[in-house]
């Protein structure tokens, strides 16, 4: 059994114009000892998705018209705030986006790392603050004896996120939920970063869900892929079935987008996708994606497509996966592309 699953999720916003439906009918799953990467332009419902999972959707104007969200098989989704308290921090933990405003600027870095232990564990103070230090040992900040002292703005991007990931870890969570964990650091720290949460997730055997719409950080990080599109997820696999055998054309444009670090001359330009993503307060009746997409049909505009599936880990929904859609030549050339990007990133 799977220890997160999300089934059917709807999660819409209340505002002044009329109802934006953020979240449109998600649904995946996460096992013991695995990463999930969820990839997506950004406004895409990635993050709405996994803060509502955290209970940390401001209600009102977020609501939950629909679904499930199951953690070891027992739906959450009715939980009060008090109940989401014990498992927040305790089962599950979030890294944020930005850690100078995630963290208190008026509270030691080692005190913050402090509460979240003495709140979801059984240490005692002493105890909490050994377990501080060994945790910033641990995220390679050192002499934490001395560190633990300083206040968040006296430390670099690169460590504040290590402080993030420090406080993240220290209650042994089950879940680890991380928006854009790298998104403000430089190549080099950025490295580190991915590694070492890579190696405290196989210590610790915790589930991860990576937000994120850096595909270098998928390619790195990732065991599966959900591919999020206004509010829907269109194509899930594992990472190799995702970049070798995108179905989705949203997909492939994602895919055509990275870099070619492999290209001898530097002549070819980065792919775009054209045009933007629908308005939420009223989206299409049919494929969301369809204005975008350069293979959209009649059936695109009125219909949403069905999912279909491609084996029992890769899922998408297109409509030229119908058998009497016509082919597309294109998907070979873009499948022999993404071979070259996948060396280029070390390989699956």
């Amino acid at each position: 059994m799977s220890i997160l699953e999300v089934k059917n999720l709807r999660v819409s916003f209340h505002a002044y114009a009329g109802r934006v439906q953020a979240v449109r009918g998600v649904s995946f799953s996460v096992d013991s000892g695995e990463t999930l990467a969820i990839v997506g332009e950004s406004g895409c419902g990635k993050s709405v998705t996994v803060q509502t999972v955290m209970k940390l959707t401001p209600t009102p104007p977020a609501f939950i018209e629909e679904g499930q969200i199951l953690y070891n098989g027992r739906d959450i989704t009715g939980c009060s705030e008090k109940e989401m308290q014990q498992l927040r921090g305790g089962e599950f933990s979030m890294i944020f986006q930005d850690p100078m405003t995630s963290l208190n600027p008026t509270m030691r870095v080692g005190r913050q790392i402090n509460e979240s232990i003495l709140k979801h564990t059984s240490l005692s103070s002493k105890e909490a603050t050994e377990k501080t230090m060994e945790m910033m040992r641990l995220v390679g900040i050192p002499k934490p004896e001395m560190n633990m002292l300083r206040y968040p703005h006296t430390y670099s991007g690169g460590m504040r996120q290590r402080i993030m990931i420090a406080m993240g870890m220290s209650t042994n969570p089950k879940i680890l939920f991380a928006d854009e964990p790298t998104t403000a650091l430089d190549v080099t720290t950025q490295s580190q970063i991915l590694d070492l949460m890579n190696s405290l997730k196989k210590q610790f055997n915790m589930a991860m869900v990576l937000i994120t719409h850096n595909l270098g950080v998928v390619a790195r990080m990732a065991d599966k892929v959900a591919v999020m599109y206004a509010g829907k997820i269109v194509e899930t696999g594992t990472a190799r079935e995702v970049f070798y055998e995108p179905k989705h054309p949203y997909t492939w444009g994602l895919l055509n987008s990275m870099p070619d670090i492999n290209g001898t001359d530097g002549s070819r330009e980065l792919a775009a996708i054209p045009g933007t993503p629908p308005d939420l307060y009223a989206p299409p009746a049919g494929c969301a994606f369809a204005a975008r997409c350069p293979y959209a049909m009649g059936a695109c505009l009125k219909a949403q497509p069905e999912e279909t599936s491609l084996s029992g880990t890769h899922k998408a929904s297109c409509h030229l996966l119908d058998p009497r859609a016509p082919k597309v030549p294109a998907y070979e050339a873009k499948r022999h592309a993404v071979e070259g990007k996948q060396q280029s990133l070390g390989g699956m």
